[in-house]
């Protein structure tokens, strides 16, 4: 087993393996429900969206699916990066799905159509993962490049073309050494056009 974890009412679990499967299981008699979410090589991580209705899996076989919970049929074209998939998670309002993969980015993507929402959200190497944040109008990336970013991303398609105007840049803030700084004062004076919000340590694990 690569990884664990319980829908929102806490009736189903998924699980996903190196036998190149995601699974849903009665989380209180211990039996499968679809069949096999099947990728081509070792699932690494599988959340349900906020509703239950999905699952989202991320494999080392370059992608991840948006699947029926119910049904265990594909729901969108695979959300391809160039490596491996490591996590993907959903948005708090389940129309979106993040996933961090080994080619050191994180995308975001419609999780209806399978279209991405954004350009690549860019680290110097492995981004091992990323989530939202309650609202929505985040993500969160962890990278092995030792750092960890706060982006701001598109709420919908249809906002895409203001988005990307505006974000011509790297996130407004990275984690070094468990501080979360301006990147201004990280990445040189070409990162000082970030909006300014509160910054606050984090402590390292």
């Amino acid at each position: 087993m690569r990884s664990a974890a319980f829908s929102s009412d806490g009736t189903r679990v998924v699980t996903t393996s190196g036998d190149k499967t995601a699974r849903v299981w009665d989380a209180a008699t211990g039996k499968p429900l679809p069949p096999p979410l099947q990728h081509q090589k070792a699932v690494w991580s599988a959340a349900f969206s906020p509703d239950g209705t999905r699952v989202v899996t991320a494999s080392m076989d370059q992608t991840a699916r948006v699947w029926d919970a119910a049904s265990g049929k594909p729901l969108s074209p695979p959300l391809q990066h160039q490596k491996a998939v490591w996590s993907a998670a959903f948005s708090p309002d389940g129309t979106r799905v993040v996933t961090a993969s080994a080619d050191r980015t994180a995308r975001v993507w419609d999780a209806a159509s399978g279209k991405p929402l954004s350009p690549p959200l860019q680290h110097q190497d492995t981004v091992m993962s990323a989530a939202f944040s309650p609202d929505g109008t985040r993500v969160v990336t962890a990278s092995a490049d030792r750092t960890a970013r706060v982006w701001d991303v598109p709420l919908a398609s249809d906002s895409l073309a203001e988005w990307r105007a505006t974000m011509d840049r790297a996130s407004p803030y990275v984690l070094v050494n468990g501080i979360l700084s301006l990147r201004s004062t990280i990445d040189g004076p070409a990162a000082s056009s970030a909006p300014i919000r509160r910054a606050a340590p984090i402590s390292p694990p």
